[in-house]
């Protein structure tokens, strides 16, 4: 069975919803936009919608990811969909899932790896990602901005992130997470070193 992208569900999902509404989902963009590229140079989108729900699957039928949105407006010119209060749900069969919340966000399109075009959000303004870790409790990265790329499980940032359990509090200058395994990868700068701080509480087990 083929897996139908967020493309192809919001073009359904727009005849469903209203049929006197001539729908066109974004052409495949080469590269992701930088955030000092997003610019709309008109008001009116030419698709809004409310309260908009799409779902991935994958090829066995079980749910991959789904993206909520409270608002959606795309622009065909500037080939820009922009999400106002996204949340992105994303599973793994083996591990707990991810829980990934903006105020505002973005989709478009990118090649990945193998030079195909993926799906790519990008999110922005009180940016959370939250995972039920198996041995340390709840998870919660925090940032002003996030990509994620929902197929490959994958998330990057280079903006300052901070990350809270229940062991303590870490903060570094970017971030590149594996979200199928679970695996964090830091960086530092200049200004913002890799550091952690270890609750009181914690040395008291030890």
């Amino acid at each position: 069975m083929a897996l139908l992208s967020l493309r192809t569900v919001l073009a359904v999902l727009s005849l469903a919803v209203a049929l006197a509404v001539l729908y066109r989902w974004l052409a495949p963009h080469p590269t992701i936009v930088s955030e000092e590229d997003i610019t709309i140079d008109r008001d009116e989108p030419d698709l809004y919608g409310k309260q908009i729900t799409f779902n991935q699957l994958r090829q066995d039928g079980t749910l991959h990811y789904s993206l909520k949105a409270d608002t959606i407006r795309q622009y065909i010119d500037s080939e820009m969909t922009q999400m106002t209060q996204p949340v992105l749900h994303l599973l793994n069969p083996e591990r707990p899932p991810w829980d990934v919340r903006s105020a505002h966000g973005y989709i478009s399109k990118q090649p990945n790896p193998e030079g195909a075009p993926e799906d790519v959000v990008y999110l922005r303004d009180q940016v959370e990602l939250i995972h039920q870790h198996p041995r340390n409790g709840v998870v919660k990265v925090s940032s002003a901005t996030l990509y994620i790329y929902p197929e490959r499980q994958y998330a990057q940032t280079d903006q300052n992130v901070m990350i809270d359990t229940e062991v303590g509090r870490t903060k570094a200058a970017g971030m590149a997470a594996d979200m199928g395994s679970g695996l964090l990868k830091l960086s530092s700068s200049p200004t913002q070193r890799v550091h952690t701080i270890v609750l009181p509480e914690q040395f008291k087990k030890s």
